[in-house]
């Protein structure tokens, strides 16, 4: 079994420790951010491939870590069965690679000795580096949406609120920010940098995760308080919300969320589409329904349900830009793949969900709880952004959540094996 060695990191484990830093920092700035991370922590573990049998053994005694296993087998299982009937080419299945890679990605943090400041600072810096690129994007070269280097603003902005959520987690519990005033003035830069990275990206859907972190965050951050100083904090957190509304140029942010309800409104009484963001899920989401209701065991097949929603949209002249896809994950799959399709969508969050949570119940150390906390945060971020975009049918998401909850993991692990005296 590899043991945990609280001593000093060989140079090979710090230039690999450095390199996990830099490929997280740029997640969002490079073309193929989040590609780039997970070939590197899978590079890793090939490196020590030679011990991966004796650690994916020693590794699978962890009930925890089978949670998490049996979710990622639900998806990729129930998804080739779905590719192997339809008979779909080999492009289909790329969707299933980060979860295959997923056992080598943890053999190779673990053998790297992660490091607990390479994932508060990298995902600072991370944050950080979206803001300003945002910045740059909407308010000096007038885009509009920024987007990043990714090739959507919503997958820019949700991933931001992500980074923005660790960051601010380590502003509580990283162990070396807990005694240097420019360490937590870095990581609370990068937590906000990332809000403002998602307020110009424009993007509705993701708003509702910052919401809900940062009240988690004054939640605890204020857990020995008395309830009074408990209801102020999060009264601080919302005029801190609203204070970055009003900041960020009204079309991005503030005209977007003042049309929410009156086109939700519109459609519901008359079924028109006005709106190329709420009205139009809103048929779209009603299409899939439809679809569902035909074949809800195994649904209509990729290539057959999106031709028939192109299909269904040409009356409503949708521009170009706007893909004809369902825009949520559920339905999507629902639509594409029927109950199966919606199974295995499930079960991926309930396993990863349920592994970190018995975790959860075990671990005792302040920082440690903290990354159970932000693997459980991870599945829910992740199940909101998909009610309205297909958040498991784009690369950046899918390698995103593999990245990050293998790193989450591994932290764990590795801080409960120097509890246990492994």
């Amino acid at each position: 079994m590899m043991r945990f060695n609280p001593g000093t990191l060989t140079r090979g484990e710090r230039l690999q420790n450095g390199l996990v830093w830099l490929f997280l920092s740029w997640i969002l700035v490079v073309p193929g951010g989040p590609l780039l991370l997970a070939l590197l922590l899978t590079t890793l573990g090939l490196l020590g491939v030679s011990q991966l049998p004796q650690s994916l053994a020693s590794l699978w005694a962890w009930p925890q870590l089978r949670s998490v296993a049996w979710g990622f087998a639900a998806f990729v299982v129930a998804g080739v069965f779905v590719g192997v009937w339809y008979g779909y080419g080999p492009g289909y299945y790329e969707a299933y690679i980060p979860f295959l890679m997923a056992p080598l990605m943890l053999h190779g943090v673990l053998t790297a000795r992660l490091q607990a400041g390479v994932l508060w600072l990298g995902a600072a810096s991370a944050a950080g580096l979206a803001g300003v690129l945002a910045s740059y994007q909407s308010l000096v070269l007038d885009v509009g949406r920024a987007k990043g280097a990714m090739n959507h603003p919503i997958i820019f902005g949700d991933l931001s609120v992500v980074l923005a959520s660790i960051a601010l987690f380590g502003v509580l519990y990283s162990q070396q920010a807990k005694s240097s005033f420019y360490l937590r003035a870095y990581l609370l830069l990068g937590a906000l940098m990332g809000v403002w990275a998602s307020l110009l990206s424009g993007t509705k859907g993701g708003w509702l995760s910052i919401v809900m972190v940062m009240f988690v965050f004054a939640w605890r951050l204020t857990a020995e308080k008395a309830l009074m100083w408990r209801a102020l904090g999060l009264l601080c957190i919302v005029a801190l919300i609203l204070k970055g509304v009003l900041l960020a140029p009204e079309a991005l942010v503030w005209g977007r969320l003042e049309g929410v309800w009156g086109s939700a409104k519109h459609w519901f009484d008359t079924g028109e589409v006005t709106d190329w963001s709420v009205s139009i899920r809103l048929e779209l989401w009603s299409y899939a329904w439809e679809l569902f209701s035909q074949k809800p065991l195994l649904g209509w097949s990729g290539g057959e349900a999106l031709a028939k929603l192109a299909e269904h949209l040409k009356p409503f002249n949708v521009p170009v830009g706007i893909a004809p896809v369902f825009e949520n994950d559920l339905l999507h799959f629902a639509a594409v793949a029927g109950s199966v399709g919606v199974l295995s969508v499930l079960g991926l969050y309930v396993g990863v969900f349920f592994g970190f949570w018995q975790f959860k119940k075990q671990v005792q150390e302040a920082q440690t709880s903290a990354f159970v906390l932000l693997g459980m945060l991870l599945v829910v971020m992740l199940f909101e952004f998909g009610l309205t975009v297909n958040a498991l049918g784009r690369n950046a998401f899918r390698y995103s959540f593999c990245t990050l909850s293998v790193m989450l993991l591994s932290l764990v692990i590795m801080s409960e094996r120097k509890h246990k005296g492994e």
